[in-house]
């Protein structure tokens, strides 16, 4: 038996690990199998809204189409009362339009998007651009990609539950990577496993369950961690932190400046027709939205409304007076961490089509099967009518290596949720190895008489 000072520290690192990755994992399971769960709900969001909504969606094609302006009309009479937030253009033949308003009972919600505590409260009126008929009306949270994609990242709840979602993708993140650390075998000549650590062992007992749990969580990790990363960065917390990280490496994504100013000019661009083929001219072969000045001489915005193409995506504006290009990005004017995450995000949608789809479905599942067996894992292992939490002293908590109290600051910095309940976990861990009340008083001198 190795009793040197190494072996020892590997030894406390590896009870460290264990212990949190059992808390983690225990406390952590109904918020991972919820994410799991409503994330392959929303995977095939595709399928599903092409059943309930295509009638809304695709018309027949008739040509040519009315001008935007008259289809704009159109929509507006169809939502009397109504606030126009945005226009996305049908892009190939058979598309409808759709024009998002802010409904009339929705105008005290956020002017800029028409959500109510993070809940979309607008609608969507679709069009026939042959024949400027209105197809139908449709509230934004009655189009099941945006339900089912507020499902998963609130349960339904608006931006005060969003919490819960990110609390539960953090610590995951840490299960993986600790769960990681924990299967990594020793090799073949040092008597351990190896590579055949990767193969499971036969049988039912706890060993069996251990190597399909490693297993199938090691075969999509790469996927896994693509999309807990993702997920992070647009989320509020630790999206912030990754906001703050881009800003301070130069890397902010480039966006359209709040402030342009509109610039004088001869050559007004006051119509909705008029700002579309402007921008197709400047703009990529893609779905578009498009944005009205808020008055006549402010500035139209145009970007891609289409999320799976991140190649194509753009950002311009226009100037309602002159009709001069006041700001115009691409992706080649992305730096690299937006073009990183303008790759991931529309990845975690699966957006790229059915193979991203049977990608993150087998994650999906790959994360539930890992619940469910770490909690066979510890019900197989566990005392009957005790919780068997992986024995940690004082000893072990001393001989941890300094780097992984660095590792954790870190974590904790980029995701200040996981930072704030391990600061928990961490004030009880202290409280039961040193309990204020085991101490005894030592008998004082006695007082001569």
């Amino acid at each position: 038996m190795d009793t040197s000072p190494s072996a020892a520290r590997r030894a406390a690192l590896h009870r460290i690990l264990w212990r949190l990755h059992f808390w983690a994992g225990l406390i952590g399971a109904p918020i991972v199998l919820f994410a799991a769960l409503t994330g392959l709900l929303y995977v095939f969001s595709p399928q599903i809204e092409g059943w309930r909504h295509g009638h809304l969606d695709r018309v027949p094609v008739t040509t040519p189409a009315l001008p935007l302006d008259n289809q704009v009309a159109v929509a507006l009479a169809d939502a009397p009362g109504s606030t126009l937030r945005f226009v996305v253009p049908a892009h190939r033949p058979g598309d409808t339009t759709q024009a998002y308003v802010t409904a009339p009972h929705a105008h005290h919600a956020d002017a800029g998007g028409g959500h109510d505590h993070g809940l979309p409260t607008g609608r969507i009126v679709y069009v026939d651009p042959g024949t400027g008929e209105v197809i139908g009306q449709l509230a934004e949270m009655q189009r099941f990609k945006t339900w089912a994609k507020k499902l998963h990242s609130s349960a339904l709840q608006g931006d005060g539950w969003r919490w819960v979602l990110e609390l539960g993708a953090s610590w995951m993140l840490v299960l993986f990577a600790s769960g990681l650390v924990l299967w990594w075998p020793r090799s073949q000549a040092d008597g351990g496993r190896g590579w055949k650590a990767l193969i499971p062992r036969g049988g039912h007992g706890r060993a069996t369950w251990r190597d399909w749990h490693a297993t199938v969580a090691i075969a999509l990790g790469l996927v896994l961690a693509v999309v807990l990363v993702t997920g992070l960065t647009w989320s509020r917390h630790s999206g912030e932190r990754f906001r703050a990280m881009q800003q301070a490496l130069g890397q902010e994504s480039t966006k359209v400046p709040k402030d342009l100013m509109s610039a004088p000019g001869d050559a007004p661009l006051q119509s909705w027709q008029a700002v579309w083929e402007r921008a197709r001219e400047q703009a990529p072969d893609i779905a578009m939205s498009i944005t009205a000045p808020k008055g006549p001489t402010g500035v139209w915005r145009a970007e891609n409304f289409d999320r799976s193409q991140p190649t194509q995506r753009f950002t311009l504006a226009l100037d309602a007076r002159s009709g001069a290009t006041l700001f115009s990005s691409g992706w080649d004017e992305q730096p690299l961490l937006a073009q990183a995450t303008g790759v991931g995000i529309p990845f975690h949608r699966g957006e790229f089509g059915v193979w991203n789809q049977a990608l993150l479905a087998f994650a999906a599942l790959a994360a539930v099967f890992s619940v469910v067996s770490g909690l066979v894992m510890w019900w197989k292992r566990r005392p009957k009518g005790r919780v068997a939490a992986p024995p940690l002293g004082v000893t072990q908590v001393r001989q941890a290596p300094v780097w992984l109290w660095v590792a954790v600051a870190a974590l904790g910095w980029a995701m200040p949720l996981f930072g704030w309940s391990v600061g928990v976990l961490v004030l009880l861990e202290a409280a039961r190895l040193f309990p204020l009340s085991s101490s005894r008083r030592r008998p004082g001198p006695t007082a001569p008489r």
